[in-house]
C-alpha cells in the first residue's frame, strides 16, 4: 500500500520579549524540522500515578511512536495551579523535570543521559518513555510529537 501522505516540514519559533526600564532585551529563534509525516497531537488528563503519556519504540502503536524516526515533542501542562514532574526514561536512566502551572517543556532531540552521583557524562540514550506525574490534583496536558 502506499501513502497518499504529503511529508511537510515544521517550523519551530521561540520568541523572548523583556523590556526592562525601557530597555528591550531577547531573541527570536526558529528550529526546521523537514520532510515529517506524522503527528500525534492531544489533550490528556494525568492522575498523581505516574502515567505514561508516550513511548518510543521501535514501531507505531497506540500511544508510541517510532523512535527512529523521533523530531520533535512538546509537552505544555495546562493547569493553572499545580506543577507536573516529568519522568524521561531511555530504559536505564531516569531525568526528572519539574513542569510548573502554564509551563512548557520541549524536547529537539530523543537521547538522554543520567547518572546518580557523578558529575561525568556517560552516553547518549534514546528516550523510551516519558510519564507526567500531577503533584496534587490530576492535571491537563496538552503533547504533540512529530515524526517522519
Amino acid at each position: 500500500m502506499a501513502t497518499t501522505i504529503d511529508t511537510a516540514d515544521l517550523t519551530v519559533t521561540i520568541t523572548e520579549s523583556y523590556t526592562l526600564n525601557g530597555v528591550s532585551y531577547g531573541n527570536t529563534t526558529n528550529k526546521r524540522f523537514s520532510s515529517n509525516g506524522q503527528v500525534l497531537q492531544r489533550i490528556m488528563n494525568v492522575s498523581t500515578s505516574d502515567p505514561a503519556i508516550i513511548n518510543f519504540g521501535a514501531a507505531d502503536a497506540a500511544g508510541q511512536v517510532t523512535v527512529g524516526d523521533y523530531k520533535y515533542f512538546r509537552i505544555t501542562n495546562l493547569d493553572d495551579t499545580n506543577f507536573i514532574t516529568l519522568t524521561l526514561f531511555n530504559g536505564t536512566d531516569s531525568f526528572f523535570y519539574k513542569l510548573l502551572a502554564g509551563d512548557v517543556f520541549l524536547l529537539m532531540s530523543n537521547e538522554m543521559d543520567a547518572i546518580a552521583s557523578s558529575t561525568t557524562f556517560g552516553a547518549f540514550a534514546d528516550i523510551t518513555q516519558i510519564k507526567a506525574d500531577a503533584d496534587t490534583a490530576a492535571c491537563d496536558i496538552e503533547i504533540i510529537a512529530v515524526t517522519t
